[in-house]
């Protein structure tokens, strides 16, 4: 009976110190989400401009295009990046004038935006075959020169088109033309 007694005054005593410290009661709220770890970019963000504050991401791509992402939706894929860059990636941005409690990052990514990255355009630069990627030929971003292709020894036919630019939707399709065109 006495053990009972020490043993029950010691999960009390112990209850109450856990409560005490604050920790139990942190523990419990954190319980439904123990398995979800924060990136470490957002704990820094957080400890610099305050938990409440929310930050968006301002991306400037290549193509043009601009992006305003919020904090939880900025994925390794939208700043071209490898998942194990982006805490160096994001912290390397600039911070821009703060709007009560929203804080906005700006960056530039050298890219063509997501919306962009499905279009190419194949076209001429200096007598050779040449490939850039983006909707709009204008902002489209340079990708490369072939320079053993020569746009001389084309039909006249396909030489206007790679004046005007072929669009292509995908890699696949990019391919095909380019092989097509080097035969």
């Amino acid at each position: 009976m006495k053990r009972r007694w020490l043993v029950l005054v010691g999960i009390i005593a112990g209850v109450y110190i856990l409560i005490a410290s604050g920790w139990l009661t942190t523990f419990l709220a954190n319980t439904a989400t123990d398995h979800i770890r924060e990136p470490e970019y957002q704990r820094y963000w957080a400890g610099l401009f305050g938990r409440n504050a929310l930050v968006n991401y301002q991306l400037e791509y290549d193509c043009g295009h601009s992006l305003v992402v919020a904090e939880p939706d900025l994925t390794p894929e939208l700043l071209m990046v490898a998942p194990h860059n982006m805490e160096q990636t994001v912290r390397a941005m600039q911070i821009k004038p703060r709007l009560d409690d929203v804080i906005l990052l700006q960056g530039t990514v050298a890219a063509a935006c997501p919306d962009c990255q499905s279009y190419f355009w194949i076209g001429e630069q200096d007598g050779c075959v040449a490939v850039w990627q983006g909707k709009d030929r204008a902002t489209a971003v340079f990708l490369q020169r072939f320079e053993d292709m020569s746009v001389a020894r084309l039909p006249t036919a396909v030489q206007q088109q790679l004046r005007e630019g072929i669009v292509v939707h995908s890699e696949d399709e990019l391919a095909q033309v380019l092989e097509g065109l080097d035969r």
